[in-house]
C-alpha cells in the first residue's frame, strides 16, 4: 500500500477496483469529505455508499471508533514488538486516522475496534498532487483478529512439523519398531542390551523407581525373544493379598480349601512356555520365597492341595523399585532367591536423569491421546521446555498422565507453558495470581465443559486483574490478544479492561 503515495488525484477513478477487495477501504478529500467507499467498507460499517459519500469522515466515524493506540511504524506491526513505537491514549480517541493524516501530512496507523468488536488496524496514507499538497487520503482497515488467528494456525502447523521431524529423526536413527522411547545414553544402552539378553532364558531383574517403565522393558525383552508367540503374564506381587498369593501363583485343586469348588490354573501354569513377569518382587512374602526358589531350580511345581508335579518351562523376569540387596542384608529377602533372579540386572534411571527423553515421550503420548480423544493438539517450544524442567517424581507414568490431561482440558490446539505449569506445579500457578486459579464453584459433579469454562474464566480474570490490559494478559498467558479479548467478552469480564 506504500505505492499509493505515488498516485495523483487524476488516478482516483482507478480506485474503484477496490470494490473487488475484501478489505474495507475509504477515501476522503483534503477537507475530510468521503469521496469513495468500497463494498467491504459498506458491509463492515453498515452504511450504504449514498449515505457515506459526501459526508465528513469525522461525522461518519463519530460513534464507530474508539482508538486506543497509534503506531508510528506500521510495517513492523506483526513483527517484534520492540521494533515499533506505540503511543497509548490515556482515554479513547475518536479522531479518525484520515483526519490525523490531514494534520500531520504523513501516513498514520491506529488500532481500534470494528463495529463487531474485532481488533483492527486503520492505516491512512496521503495522496499528494503535483504541488506536493494532499489531495486525498486513502484508508484501509486490516483485521488483526483474523491475522492473529492465521498466525496461530501457522504456528500450530510449524510446531506439528517440528515434532514430526524430531520423531522421524529418532526412528531413523534407531531403525527399529520399539516401544522403549528415548534418546538418552541409558535408554540407548538398554535398547542395545535387549536383543542380546532376549535370546537367552537367563533370569532378568529390572530395577528402577516407580513409573520409569519397567514393564515396557520386560515386554521389549519378551517381544525380541523366541517365546514372543507364547504367553506373556504379569503377576503383581504387591496387588494380591498374602493369603491368596500362593493359590494365584500355583493354582489349586478342587476341595483344596473352602470355596474351591473346582480346580484352577495358577499364573505360572498360564505362562507355561512363555514369559512370567514378577512385578514388585520385593513385596513377595518371606514365607513364599522358598517355594519360588524351588520352582526356579526344579522347573516344576504343584497346585495348592495337589499331589501331581507339573513340569514348567517359563522365562522369569522380575521387577522392583526396592533395593533388594538392602532387604537381603536386613533379612527381608532371601539371598539365594535374590542371586537366582539377579542373573542379568537392568537398571532404568529416573526420568529427571534423562531429560533428553522427555520431548520424545511427550510427543509419543500426545499422538496417542490426540487419536484417543479426537483432538489435534501440539506442544509449543516453551511448553516442551516446561516439561523438561519438571523433575517428574512419578517418572514416565506421571508424564503420560499429564499429557492426557493437557489433551483433554482446553479448546486451544496449542498447549502452552502456562498449562504445563498448572498440571505439573499447581501450587506455583495458584501463587502467581492474587486469587486461587481454580474457582470454588468447580466440583466433581460438574460436566467437563462447564468446569473447563469456569477454570478458563478464572485464569483470564486473574491475569487481567494483575496485568491490567488484554495485551499484557495475553503475553503472560502465552496467548494472543484477540483470543483473550474475545474470551473475556464471552465470559462477561471485558468491561473492566482496555
Amino acid at each position: 500500500m506504500d505505492n499509493i503515495q505515488l498516485l495523483r488525484c487524476e488516478d482516483l477513478s482507478a480506485c474503484t477496483i477496490s470494490d473487488f477487495i475484501d478489505t474495507p477501504i475509504h477515501i476522503v478529500d483534503n477537507k475530510g469529505i468521503v469521496v469513495f467507499v468500497n463494498h467491504a467498507w459498506v458491509n463492515a460499517y453498515k452504511l450504504e455508499k449514498v449515505e457515506a459519500i459526501g459526508k465528513p469522515i469525522e461525522e461518519l466515524m463519530k460513534n464507530q471508533l474508539k482508538y486506543f493506540m497509534s503506531i508510528n511504524n506500521k510495517n513492523n506491526l506483526l513483527n517484534n514488538k520492540s521494533e515499533y513505537d506505540y503511543t497509548y491514549y490515556r482515554n479513547y480517541s475518536t479522531k479518525s486516522a484520515a483526519t490525523e493524516v490531514l494534520q500531520k501530512k504523513e501516513k498514520v496507523s491506529m488500532v481500534t475496534l470494528s463495529p463487531d468488536q474485532r481488533n483492527v488496524v486503520v492505516t491512512s496514507t496521503p495522496i499528494f498532487d503535483a504541488n506536493n499538497e494532499i489531495s486525498f487520503v486513502f484508508t484501509f482497515i486490516q483485521d488483526l483478529t483474523k491475522t492473529s488467528e492465521l498466525k496461530e494456525k501457522l504456528e500450530n502447523e510449524i510446531q506439528k512439523n517440528k515434532a514430526l521431524l524430531s520423531k522421524l529423526k529418532y526412528y531413523k536413527e534407531n531403525k527399529r519398531d520399539s516401544k522403549l522411547i528415548g534418546d538418552s545414553k541409558s535408554i540407548r544402552d538398554i535398547r542395545s542390551l535387549i536383543p542380546v539378553v532376549a535370546i537367552t532364558d537367563a533370569s532378568i531383574l529390572i530395577l528402577g523407581d516407580s513409573g520409569v517403565g519397567k514393564e515396557v522393558v520386560a515386554k521389549e525383552i519378551y517381544s525380541n525373544s523366541e517365546r514372543s508367540d507364547k504367553p506373556f503374564v504379569t503377576l503383581n506381587c504387591s496387588a494380591i493379598p498374602e493369603s491368596l498369593l500362593e493359590s494365584e501363583m500355583f493354582g489349586y485343586e478342587k476341595g483344596a480349601f473352602t470355596g474351591a469348588v473346582k480346580s484352577k490354573e495358577g499364573l505360572f501354569e498360564v505362562a507355561n512356555g512363555g514369559t512370567l513377569l514378577l512385578d514388585e518382587i520385593g513385596s513377595m512374602p518371606l514365607q513364599l520365597q522358598p517355594k519360588i526358589l524351588r520352582v526356579l531350580q526344579e522347573n516344576e511345581f504343584m497346585r495348592v492341595g495337589g499331589t501331581r508335579k507339573i513340569p514348567l518351562d517359563v522365562r522369569i523376569i522380575s521387577a522392583t523399585n526396592e533395593n533388594l540387596l538392602t532387604m537381603v542384608k536386613s533379612g527381608k529377602f532371601r539371598s539365594d532367591l535374590f542371586y537366582r533372579l539377579n542373573v542379568i540386572p537392568i537398571k532404568i534411571p529416573p526420568l529427571k536423569d534423562r531429560i533428553e527423553d522427555i520431548k520424545l515421550l511427550a510427543v509419543e503420548f500426545l499422538d496417542k491421546y490426540n487419536e484417543k480423544y479426537g483432538k489435534n493438539k501440539t506442544l509449543d517450544e516453551k511448553a516442551l521446555l516446561a516439561l523438561e524442567h519438571h523433575n517428574w517424581p512419578g517418572n514416565v507414568r506421571e508424564l503420560k498422565n499429564a499429557i492426557e490431561r493437557l489433551v483433554i482440558i482446553g479448546d486451544q490446539n496449542v498447549i502452552t507453558s502456562i498449562q504445563v505449569q498448572y498440571i505439573t506445579q499447581p501450587n506455583d500457578i495458584n501463587n502467581s495470581f492474587e486469587n486461587d486459579v481454580i474457582p470454588d464453584e468447580i466440583n466433581d459433579e460438574m460436566p467437563l465443559k462447564e468446569a473447563v469454562n469456569a477454570f478458563e474464566r478464572k485464569i483470564i480474570y486473574n491475569a487481567l486483574k494483575k496485568y491490567k490490559t488484554t495485551y499484557n494478559a495475553a503475553e503472560a498467558l502465552k496467548s494472543t490478544q484477540p483470543t483473550i479479548a474475545r474470551k473475556a467478552k464471552a465470559y462477561g469480564i471485558i468491561k473492566d479492561w482496555d
